[in-house]
């Protein structure tokens, strides 16, 4: 039978993720969500007991760490979803099993449930295996984007932010290239050709000199940098001739 799982955040954007998460893990299966911390503490104190408890912090009326402290007993895991660093040390005299912080990857979220089972029932497939990422847009507050792999065209550093260029759309979101690029990371489409620029390989039209040119006209320079590692990727890819002119 599936750990049950009981979601309690006041984002509805932010419980729609951590939903999606836990149904990729098979082992896994939501009971219950809430967007009210009140409502959740009075009917988790009257239910059963739970498996797991994923719980943000910053909340109405009621904040998770109080919430914790007359709830912690009937769940086995009690795990905080923040986007603050500042409640650490108060969520460790709860005693939660772990703190992830907002946004967190599904690799991450992955492994730390992992660690809390003791098995290998999420494994390094089933982390590989994720085809999509979420980001926090600038647009408007906690609006978040799922963006899969496999639309990636490109991503541009731009100043303070990150521009993702997708099949569909441009995300812009104030990561780091390099914040952006350790997820792209985990899978091997993904090449970085520029100080501001990393492709993906799989959307690569043509190399015409010190230019990548990509769908929708794109044009990516090629950055002194990052040309031998390029190049000697289009030479591994590159099929040539055996005959002599």
């Amino acid at each position: 039978m599936p750990y049950q799982c009981i979601i309690i955040d006041d984002e509805p954007d932010a419980l729609e993720i951590l939903n999606d998460y836990i149904q990729q893990i098979s082992e896994l299966e939501v009971a219950k969500s809430y967007t009210d911390p009140v409502k959740a503490m009075a009917e988790i104190a009257q239910g059963d007991l739970v498996d797991f408890v994923f719980m943000d912090i910053d909340m109405p009326l009621i904040s998770g760490i109080d919430l914790s402290k007359a709830i912690r007993a009937k769940t086995e895991k009690l795990i905080f979803t923040t986007a603050h660093t500042k409640y650490a040390f108060e969520a460790f005299e709860v005693e939660a099993d772990a703190y992830l912080l907002k946004p967190f990857t599904f690799a991450k979220f992955a492994l730390a449930i992992n660690k809390l089972i003791k098995t290998d029932i999420v494994s390094a497939q089933t982390i590989d295996k994720a085809k999509d990422f979420y980001v926090k847009t600038t647009e408007e507050r906690n609006r978040f984007v799922r963006i899969k792999f496999d639309d990636v065209i490109a991503v541009e550093s731009v100043k303070n932010y990150i521009k993702i260029y997708t099949t569909t759309e441009e995300v812009i979101t104030y990561l780091t290239l390099k914040e952006i690029k350790e997820r792209l990371d985990e899978t091997a489409n993904f090449i970085q050709v520029h100080r501001s620029f990393v492709i993906s390989k799989d959307y690569i039209e043509k190399v015409e000199g010190s230019l990548v040119k990509l769908p929708n006209n794109m044009l990516v320079p090629i950055g002194t940098f990052y040309k031998d590692p390029f190049y000697e990727y289009l030479a591994k890819n590159t099929i040539k001739t055996g005959r002599h002119n």
